[in-house]
């Protein structure tokens, strides 16, 4: 019996893991499909067809709006109703806020599920749960609506109180309604930074959070003055706390710290603060306070554990504010550093390489790290390599320092894939074909071949484009069996869009059939094992493979949605054939985004 448990549950992870993939696809048809046919017209012409097209697509979603009324889930009919007003906001303003308004009772329809023949504590864990599912999907909805209308998040997030779940462990702090009215803030930081200045003023009376971090970061970008007006409240406001006790008032205060340091000043070179394009402009009184604030925290009897953690981060500002409390704070630092454990160290350490070590130097360290950290470690010291133009040299050093032949071929693999991503966002063809010469992977080589063909499309040689996208959906499986495999879909739809449109209607036809099978599979699978991505019978729209699809969306949204599109009708015949009909709200929901969103809010 444990074996044939076993058995089923292997087989479960692996078809949920081809279900999230077929969910992102089946977002990924829609975009794909609406970008057929491209043809060369008069300026006139296309700027009617354009508009024409543009009023199909505000009627498409009118049908999705309509159509959400149909779902099961009240999580599912916010999640379209939402996405429908996000659209609609520039054409009828009047219909997305009632469809914004819509969006949000229906999250206030979510029940609880029901706790007969539970213990208190799991139904504790189960409510506790639910919280965490409401505030995420409260949290989506409501930067959403800050975008368009700051005004109007703050009244939605008001009229509706959240009541807290019962706190399981009183050391873990649940997040609460002011960490949302800073994240509204901070997405309108993106409109009006003097009037964000006032939210943020307003939120910082409720309390101190995570999210006022995020909030300054994007006042900075916009408008510096008033950033620097609102650090300083903060800095007002942290005199009044206790920073030794203050978790997140301790770490604000390290923050404002290193985000005011210069570029040309600092010896963290990989640190992300460090490499930020727009510095906090605070005068070095107000940092050399600051400082004094930390350290004086630092050296007190009730230091939290992550203020200690934090100090390497403005060690260099300690070292120039208060250099006589150096020797006092290593050997406090020294002291803490005795009571972590194993674990705790590691992450300290791993913490210390990512902001000052070099590609190889975290390479070297990944070989004695725990799993997590061993993956993180690689991945980081690939992305830090290929960014900075040294990913040939990492690539001698994996053949010649790492011995274990398995590992040694998968990051190398994962070296490909970053560059293959790199060379394609930058546009680069000689980069393109380089890698196209010693990528081991099939499916690697099949989406450097599509990634290529689109560059040599636009330099004017359709031929060899073509020729290239062959050879490349020659080498490509239709079974969603891995993200390499969806990616490299991905890409060879998204390229015969641009180069022969035709050929991504036939391939998205046929692909649709194989969705359509595995989703039956997965779903018959969940009734034995029961995975989260279902309920009710209902697949999940949101975070089941949604995420996936937005980074496909940008990854391919630009050469598509830069392509004519024409043949609307058939577009839509070809969703139609998805079975679950939330399936084909999601597709409906693409075609239309790929339509109406402007590429500027894509790339945000």
């Amino acid at each position: 019996m444990n074996c044939r448990i076993l058995t089923i549950r292997i087989a479960m992870k692996n078809s949920l893991k081809r279900l999230r993939l077929v969910l992102a696809a089946c977002a990924m048809f829609g975009l794909a499909l609406n970008s057929s046919a491209q043809k060369t017209t008069t300026t006139n012409d296309e700027a009617e067809r354009r508009q024409a097209l543009q009023s199909k697509a505000y009627a498409l979603v009118e049908e999705i709006a309509t159509g959400a009324h149909g779902l099961k889930l009240p999580e599912n009919r916010s999640f379209v109703w939402a996405s429908a007003a996000d659209l609609l906001w520039q054409h009828d303003e009047k219909r997305a806020r009632t469809l914004f308004w819509d969006a949000l009772n229906s999250i206030n329809l979510i029940t609880p599920p029901a706790s007969n023949g539970v213990t208190k504590h799991e139904a504790a864990q189960q409510d506790q749960k639910r919280y965490f599912a409401i505030v995420a999907l409260r949290q989506g909805l409501l930067r959403k609506v800050a975008l368009h209308d700051p005004q109007l998040a703050l009244d939605m997030l008001r009229s509706t109180q959240q009541l807290p779940a019962e706190q399981i462990k009183a050391s873990f702090r649940l997040p609460d309604e002011s960490e949302l009215e800073q994240q509204i803030a901070a997405e309108a930081a993106t409109r009006d930074p003097q009037r964000v200045l006032q939210f943020a003023r307003q939120s910082l009376a409720t309390g101190f959070s995570f999210q006022l971090l995020d909030l300054l970061d994007r006042l900075n970008a916009r408008d510096q003055n008033a950033a620097t007006k609102f650090a300083g409240d903060v800095i007002d406001k942290l005199q009044t706390r206790n920073l030794a006790a203050d978790i997140v008032a301790s770490r604000l205060a390290v923050a404002l710290v290193a985000w005011s340091r210069q570029p040309a000043d600092s010896s963290l070179h990989q640190d992300a603060d460090a490499a930020r394009t727009c510095q906090l402009n605070l005068d070095d009184d107000k940092r050399r306070h600051l400082v004094e604030m930390i350290v004086n925290a630092a050296l007190g009897v009730s230091a939290n554990s992550t203020l200690l953690n934090s100090l390497s981060e403005i060690m260099p500002e300690i070292q120039e504010f208060v250099p006589e409390r150096v020797a006092l704070l290593q050997t406090e630092l020294t002291a803490f550093e005795q009571t972590l454990n194993k674990e705790q160290r590691a992450w300290n350490n791993y913490k210390l390489l990512v902001r000052t070590g070099s590609p190889e130097e975290m390479l070297s360290a990944s070989r004695e790290a725990e799993d997590e950290q061993r993956h993180m470690l690689r991945q980081q010291a690939i992305v830090v390599a290929v960014h900075r133009g040294r990913a040939d040299e990492l690539r001698k050093f994996v053949k010649t320092g790492i011995t274990d032949e398995s590992d040694q071929r998968a990051l190398i693999d994962a070296l490909d894939t970053e560059q293959i991503n790199a060379a394609a966002t930058r546009g680069d063809a000689d980069e393109l074909r380089a890698l196209l010469l010693r990528v081991r992977r099939t499916e690697e080589r099949a989406r450097t071949m599509a990634e290529l063909a689109v560059l040599i499309q636009k330099k004017g040689d359709h031929e060899e484009a073509v020729e290239l996208l062959e050879d490349a959906r020659r080498l490509i499986k239709v079974d969603f069996e891995s993200e390499t495999q969806t990616n490299a879909l991905f890409a060879l739809v998204a390229a015969y869009a641009v180069v022969e449109p035709s050929m991504a209607f036939a391939i998205i036809e046929t692909t649709i059939g194989r969705a359509n099978d595995q989703i039956s599979k997965a779903l018959l699978l969940d009734k034995i094992v029961r995975t989260g991505v279902v309920r009710n019978g209902e697949i999940l729209l949101e975070n089941s493979g949604i995420i996936y699809a937005d980074l496909a969306m940008f990854r391919y949204g630009k050469a598509i949605v830069a392509m004519a599109k024409s043949d609307f009708k058939r577009t839509k015949a070809a969703v139609e054939q998805l079975a679950r009909p939330e399936l084909r709200l999601l597709a409906r929901l693409s075609i239309a985004q790929a339509l109406l969103v402007k590429d500027e809010r894509r790339t945000q």
